[in-house]
């Protein structure tokens, strides 16, 4: 049988594409020993997590069997939007609208040129979101509000059911429709396109929320508690992250793969280095200590300190005297001036850690 023949074209393109996986594998998502223990760890707190919220689900399910056993019958709560929203039987829907937030996430970690730090903020704020669900799960039974749910028999332990009855406060698919377009908004490409699918996300995520109440898949109390909780925990990650791994200038293989203050490959030289100002961090990451550089060239002997100099100020053969218009940060490339006046990108901003 003869061999089809491939287009010159064709093999040139599979080439430039596998040379370009392969550089950026090597540049985006290659990691260094301690950045892996820290994803493993990352990892396996967040299976732990979903496991026992599985297991509270459970015990959910069985408590609130008693309430049907006590009345002879299940009944429903009072809910507002029941009154506004039609049922509808189309529980396959709420798990759709999973699929169609956490494809599209999965595709814009993959493309993303820091892409374990949008994976770790993802995973971290899930987590911590799922923890806080152990804790409520099970503590308040209600009746659950749709008429074909299914309660748990077996072992909490083993038994893993989805749609079970019971398992209402707080939603979780909410959760992570919520997550998703978060992920979406803090992460997205800062371009027309970008912003396009930032917004289908969060049409997607209120449209996902309703199709839950219209399922009778929770109360719309507990579609509204995923809605705080959700940014409530992708913030507090946030947080933690910028002041103790951005600003500490840790696993830099996560948070820095190409160097230290680059975001994307685009970026300009003097915007990595504003950024490496901003944040305190050298060029390899070392976070800037003033004090204790001067102190090493004084014991170097290189520089003598002077006696007569105003406090917190440096003078040496190779370290300018500090005046209005400009100062040179050590390991920077460039001059920052230091008068806001006529250079507005020294002046102080707000920290970008959201």
């Amino acid at each position: 049988m003869p061999k089809l023949a491939v287009p010159q074209r064709v093999r040139d393109l599979a080439v430039r594409a596998t040379a370009f996986t392969l550089r950026r594998i090597r540049r985006n998502w290659w990691l260094d020993r301690k950045c892996i223990i820290f994803l493993t760890a990352v990892g396996v707190s967040f299976g732990i997590s979903y496991y026992f919220m599985n297991v509270m689900a459970n015990v959910a399910s069985k408590r609130s069997r008693l309430i049907e056993d006590q009345l002879g019958f299940r009944p429903t709560l009072p809910d507002v939007f029941y009154e506004f929203i039609g049922y509808v039987e189309l529980l396959w829907m709420t798990d759709m609208f999973d699929a169609l937030m956490f494809v599209p996430t999965t595709l814009l970690v993959l493309s993303h040129e820091r892409p374990w730090r949008v994976t770790s903020r993802l995973v971290l704020a899930w987590g911590l979101a799922s923890l806080i669900r152990i804790t409520t799960v099970a503590i308040t039974s209600v009746p659950d509000p749709r008429p074909s749910c299914e309660y748990v028999t077996g072992n909490v332990f083993t038994a893993f059911t989805l749609h079970r009855c019971g398992d209402a406060i707080f939603s979780g698919h909410t959760l992570i429709f919520v997550v998703c377009a978060m992920t979406w908004a803090s992460f997205a490409p800062k371009t027309i396109a970008g912003r396009v699918l930032t917004t289908c996300a969060w049409a997607l995520c209120i449209a996902g929320s309703l199709i839950v109440i219209a399922n009778r898949a929770h109360y719309t109390i507990d579609v509204l508690l995923a809605w705080y909780i959700a940014p409530g925990a992708w913030f507090t990650v946030a947080w933690f992250w910028y002041w103790h791994i951005t600003r500490k200038g840790r696993l830099l293989r996560i948070e820095f793969p190409v160097e230290v203050g680059r975001h994307r490959d685009s970026d300009p030289p003097e915007l990595c280095q504003r950024r490496r100002v901003q944040l305190g961090l050298t060029r390899d990451g070392t976070p800037y200590d003033p004090v204790a550089m001067y102190l090493n060239v004084v014991r170097s002997g290189d520089l003598t300190p002077p006696t007569d100099a105003a406090p917190h100020t440096l003078v040496g053969p190779d370290v300018p005297e500090k005046s209005d218009a400009a100062t040179t940060i050590p390991d920077a490339d460039v001059v920052v001036d230091v008068a806001s006046e006529s250079h507005p990108s020294s002046s102080t901003q707000a920290p970008n850690w959201i």
